[in-house]
């Protein structure tokens, strides 16, 4: 469902058409507005905040995804000269400019591609070592990785993991 992306840009002052399956969002200018979704939406999110960016005044994301590739799309934008506070939180407000410039930006690991390299390796009672990704975003995963007898251990740009043969437990 996109009834939440739609819905921010129409928030924000663009005129949304939908013809056939094809989605045309038009507004010039885009204005700050609140934006409260009855749920929070990563992409809905992502899309609100990149729009809201660049709309005249202030904006507010209420309810907003939490999620680390949240504040690091709010990191990005800031480096790039956007005026973002909250990312991370459920209420995201931003400043908007009148434009972004260039950045350099190191983009975060995949989260959902370094948990499926974990979970082939226990299903497999096999061991892997997955580099360059982020532990601290993958907590819950591993926690459940541990429960089902997973040996993990990390580092700072690492995560292993070995079954040491054992099929794993429910949990």
């Amino acid at each position: 469902p996109i009834d939440f992306h739609l819905k921010a840009m129409e928030a924000l002052g663009a005129t949304v058409r939908l013809d056939h399956g094809t989605i045309d969002a038009k507004g010039s200018p885009l204005r700050g507005a609140e934006i409260r979704f009855p749920h929070s939406s990563v992409g809905a999110t992502g899309n609100a905040v990149m729009a809201a960016v660049l709309a005249e005044g202030n904006s507010s994301i209420l309810n907003a995804a939490k999620e680390p590739e949240i504040s690091a799309l709010c990191d990005f934008l800031n480096a790039m000269g956007a005026r973002i506070r909250g990312a991370g939180s459920d209420t995201i407000t931003i400043e908007g400019v009148d434009a972004l410039g260039g950045a350099s930006y190191n983009v975060m690991p995949d989260r959902i591609e370094t948990g499926t390299f974990l979970v082939a390796a226990a299903v497999t009672r096999g061991s892997v070592r997955a580099r360059d990704t982020d532990p601290k975003a993958l907590d819950a995963v591993l926690a459940k990785l541990r429960d089902a007898g997973a040996k993990i251990e990390t580092g700072d740009d690492w995560i292993s993991l070995d079954m040491q043969g054992k099929r794993p437990r429910a949990v």
